[in-house]
C-alpha cells in the first residue's frame, strides 16, 4: 500500500469514528429521554431502561450509518481541499478517479457491516426488546408485593398476601381478598404466579378455593378450582405483539405481502445507500479556498434528509400496493450513484457566461514634435 493510500485511509477512519460517536450521543440522548418519560409513566421499570437502550444500537445504526459515510468522507476529503493538498495532488497527476476507487474500497466493509445489521441484528434486537419488556412487566407487580404481609391493592379494592415469592416468580400459599359493590369473594390457593393471558398480566391461582358472600346477610357460596384467572387492579398491562420489523430476513424472503416485499427491499437498499452518499460525499467534498470546510454541511443534511424521505415515501407505496416491487427502492439510490459518479457539470451550454472582449474603435497615435 501506497504513502498516500495510508494517509487517506487514516484520515478517513479517524473522520468516521469522529462523526459516528456524535451521531450515537445524540442518538441515545433523544432515546434515554423518551425511555426515562415512559419509565416515569410506569409503562416499564426503570431498571431495564439499560438494557432497552442497548437493543436500540442496532435500529439506530441502520438510520446513521449512511448519513455518517456522507459527513465522513465530505469532511476527511474536504479537509484535503482547505489545505491545498488537493491540489499539490492533482498537480502530480492523481485524477478524481483515483479517490473514487479509494473511497469506493474504504466504504466496501462499512456496506457490508451494515448489511449485518440490518438483515440480522436490527430484526433480532426488535424481538429481544419486545420480550425484555414483557419480562419487566410481568415482574413489576411481583416487585412491588411484600411477601408475609398483607399488601393493599390500590383504591381499597382488596388484600394480597402470599407467603414467599422464589427467584422463578412463583407465589405459595396465596391470599387474596377483593372489595365490590355487589360482593366480597376471597381467594386461597396453596400455589400462583403471574402469566401472559389474551396479551394481558393475570394472576394465576392452582388447586385453591373461593368464597363469596362473606358480607353481612349475604348467602356465603364456598367453591374449589384447579385454576383460576384473574386480573388485578393496576397491573392489567398489555403486552406487545409481533411488529413487523422483528420478522427475519428468511421470513421476508419467502413472504409475498406488500409490506413484507417493502421492508425486505428497504434492508438491502440500507447496504447500498453507504456507497451511494459515501461516494456522493466525495463530490460534495471539492471546495474553493475561500470556502470553509463545513460550509456544505447543512446542503448534505438536507439531500441526506430528501434521500431518506424518498425512500420512505416508495416503501409506504409499495406496501400500499401504490407501486409495484418490481420497480421498487432502486431507481432512487441509482440515480443518486449517477450524479455522485458523473465528473461534469450539471449547467447547459447556455448557462455559461461569454467571454466579454471590449476594443477601442480608434488607435492612439503619437505624434513627435
Amino acid at each position: 500500500m501506497r504513502i498516500l493510500d495510508k494517509y487517506l485511509y487514516k484520515e478517513l477512519f479517524a473522520t468516521f469514528f469522529a462523526v459516528l460517536s456524535v451521531l450515537l450521543l445524540i442518538t441515545f440522548g433523544t432515546e434515554a429521554t423518551k425511555l426515562l418519560a415512559v419509565a416515569v409513566e410506569g409503562t416499564i421499570p426503570s431498571t431495564v431502561i439499560m438494557q432497552v437502550l442497548l437493543y436500540k444500537i442496532p435500529p439506530a445504526l441502520e438510520v446513521i450509518l449512511p448519513l455518517v459515510a456522507l459527513l465522513s468522507v465530505m469532511l476527511a476529503v474536504g479537509r484535503l481541499y482547505q489545505d491545498q493538498e488537493m491540489v499539490v495532488l492533482q498537480s502530480c497527476g492523481i485524477s478524481t478517479r483515483f479517490f473514487q476507487k479509494r473511497v469506493f474500497w474504504f466504504l466496501v466493509p462499512l456496506a457490508l457491516l451494515t448489511a449485518w445489521v440490518s438483515l440480522v441484528v436490527t430484526p433480532w434486537s426488535y424481538q429481544q426488546e419486545r420480550k425484555l419488556i414483557m419480562e419487566a412487566q410481568t415482574t413489576s407487580p411481583l416487585a412491588a408485593l411484600v411477601p408475609g404481609k398483607f399488601n393493599p391493592l390500590p383504591n381499597g379494592e382488596g388484600i394480597f398476601y402470599t407467603r414467599s415469592i422464589d427467584s422463578h416468580g412463583d407465589l405459595e400459599s396465596v391470599w387474596v381478598q377483593l372489595n365490590s359493590d355487589e360482593r366480597d369473594i376471597l381467594l386461597i390457593a396453596p400455589k400462583g404466579k403471574f402469566e401472559w393471558i389474551n396479551g394481558k398480566l393475570a394472576l394465576v391461582l392452582l388447586n385453591g378455593q373461593s368464597y363469596e358472600g362473606l358480607k353481612k346477610g349475604d348467602e356465603l357460596t364456598v367453591r374449589e378450582f384447579d385454576r383460576f384467572e384473574g386480573f388485578l387492579p393496576e397491573i392489567q398491562v398489555t403486552s406487545k405483539a409481533q411488529e413487523l420489523f422483528e420478522i427475519p430476513t428468511l421470513v421476508l424472503w419467502h413472504s409475498d405481502k406488500p409490506d413484507h416485499e417493502a421492508l425486505l427491499q428497504w434492508r438491502f437498499v440500507t447496504p447500498f445507500s453507504i456507497l451511494v452518499l459515501g461516494l456522493l460525499g466525495l463530490k460534495m467534498s471539492k471546495s474553493g479556498p475561500r470556502e470553509g470546510r463545513f460550509a456544505k454541511v447543512f446542503f448534505a443534511l438536507v439531500l441526506y434528509v430528501v434521500y431518506n424521505q424518498l425512500l420512505v415515501t416508495l416503501r409506504e407505496s409499495i406496501s400500499n400496493e401504490g407501486l409495484s416491487p418490481l420497480i421498487g427502492l432502486w431507481p432512487i439510490p441509482a440515480v443518486f450513484l449517477i450524479y455522485a459518479l458523473y465528473q461534469g457539470s450539471l449547467r447547459p451550454a447556455w448557462f455559461q457566461f461569454p467571454s466579454l472582449s471590449f476594443r477601442f474603435p480608434f488607435k492612439k497615435t503619437i505624434e513627435r514634435k
